[in-house]
């Protein structure tokens, strides 16, 4: 890494770093989110999440997509996305059990597209990797008899990014022949839509962690070690989408009244260099009815690993399809990989190593009738369900971690908007577990989240230059 991007990516991290408090916080209490860089986040907005956080092929005209930067080309107009996580966790290893819940915001971000336009700037927050633990074990040992080793950690990798993306439409003429066979009348439609989008990220943010070790006996010290990872990187992820009018119905005024879509999309992050700067501390302290009292600090060290974090890519497909009464049903999939295999392992605890990762995602909506269409506002509503599956990049002596996670979707148009402003809400439920053994530790949680999609008011004419003052 150059002089000069070493300075630009210490520079954006401490003007970022103030702002990460409105995207960052505890949202996992996974044990295993210790391993790493903690539990990596699919970057999905909440009305991705409940169609299984499908982001390639999702090319949605009111919701942003903040997956692939090529999405928001075709987007109507501006718009901004925002919102809360809950989860409940539930940990489980053997007979034994316990149970937690963390919150906070998940992404804020925003896409600035003239109404009617081809091209659109993107920029936002979002969490990338996200920590939070506190466990601990009862060991016996034949000196020391029996003592506590607890392992606790907090903290996560926020991404902030800034991307442009633009879209070309083709046509073609419709023809309408009467029923002697002669053309009476043609019509110019958008036959297809091809779009690439480019973004440019900073990813920062600390991992802290801590092991302690707390003997019974009295006349040992006990002992903790300190970790504070310090993370920074430049990178870049370009993305593409493409859209086909495979069929099509006209009414007898020569309007589209119904048609069935086809999507494609694709998005690479290019691999990266990743700078990881490191303290330890060891120490030693007296546990005393009052609370532990630090003996000495041990000893210190400093040290900083230079990554190369990998290529990931993702591919997907949908359909949609649009009938003449309203209904407008999409059906999707999509799969990705990152050969975490390929970095090194010098900087991960004894014993764990980086595997690579596949996921796979399937997922569904359904709006009952459109805008115009629609009776009441459960008709306009759209519903999704979903599907994710993962096998982590973070391998253990047990074996790779895999999670499967199941979702549920709800955007709720807003009272009295037309311009298809909405409040999305999703609700998943995850197991993860490394290795298959009924013996090791599990993981089971719920998570809610509630946000909002806001399209510009002011008869959607943001951008729109005035023609009076």
């Amino acid at each position: 890494m150059t002089t000069h991007t070493s300075a630009v990516s210490l520079g954006l991290t401490l003007l970022l770093a103030s702002m990460t408090t409105w995207v960052a916080g505890q949202t996992t209490y996974s044990p295993h989110s210790r391993f790493g860089f903690g539990e990596l986040q699919s970057g999905a907005g909440i009305s991705q999440f409940g169609m299984g956080q499908m982001g390639a092929a999702w090319m949605d005209r009111h919701h942003l997509n903040t997956r692939n930067p090529a999405a928001a080309a075709f987007l109507t107009r501006t718009t901004f996305a925002g919102g809360f996580q809950l989860r409940s966790e539930k940990i489980m290893e053997g007979d034994s059990a316990t149970q937690g819940e963390i919150g906070g915001l998940t992404q804020v971000a925003f896409a600035l597209k003239k109404a009617g336009g081809k091209g659109a700037f993107t920029f936002g927050l979002q969490p990338w990797s996200n920590t939070g633990y506190d466990v601990s074990q009862i060991r016996t040992d034949d000196t020391a008899d029996e003592y506590q080793i607890a392992y606790a950690g907090d903290g996560g990798l926020t991404q902030a990014h800034f991307g442009y993306a633009r879209k070309w439409e083709g046509t073609r003429f419709e023809r309408f022949e009467s029923a002697e066979g002669e053309v009476v009348d043609s019509l110019r439609i958008i036959a297809h839509g091809t779009s690439f989008g480019v973004r440019f990220e900073q990813r920062f943010g600390q991992l802290l962690r801590t092991r302690s070790i707390d003997i019974a006996n009295p006349i040992f010290l006990d002992t903790r070690v300190e970790t504070k990872d310090t993370h920074r990187s430049l990178g870049l992820t370009v993305g593409f989408g493409h859209e086909r009018l495979l069929g099509k119905t006209f009414d007898r005024d020569r309007k589209l009244v119904s048609s069935t879509l086809l999507r494609i999309g694709g998005i690479a992050a290019i691999g990266r260099q990743h700078t990881l700067d490191r303290q330890n501390q060891w120490s030693s302290f007296q546990t005393l009815s009052t609370g532990p009292i630090e003996i000495d600090s041990v000893h210190s060290s400093k040290e900083t690993f230079v990554l190369n974090l990998p290529l990931s890519w993702t591919l997907g497909m949908e359909i949609e399809r649009n009938t003449n009464d309203g209904l407008r049903f999409r059906v999707g999939a999509e799969v990705e990989k990152t050969p975490w295999s390929d970095m090194g392992s010098e900087w991960l605890d004894p014993g764990v190593t980086f595997s690579d990762l596949t996921t796979a995602s399937v997922g569904a909506s359904l709006t009952p009738r459109s805008l115009d269409d629609a009776k009441s506002i459960w008709q306009r509503s759209t519903y999704q369900i979903g599907w994710r599956h993962s096998e982590g990049y973070i391998t253990l002596s047990e074996g790779q971690l895999a999670a499967n996670t199941w979702s549920a979707g709800w955007s709720l148009p807003m009272r009295g908007s037309r311009s298809g402003s909405s409040f999305n809400v999703a609700l998943n439920w995850r197991t993860l577990q490394a290795g298959s053994s009924e013996l090791g530790l599990r993981e089971q949680g719920f998570g809610a989240m509630i946000g909002f999609t806001l399209h510009p008011f002011f008869k959607n004419q943001w951008l729109v230059t005035r023609k009076y003052d």
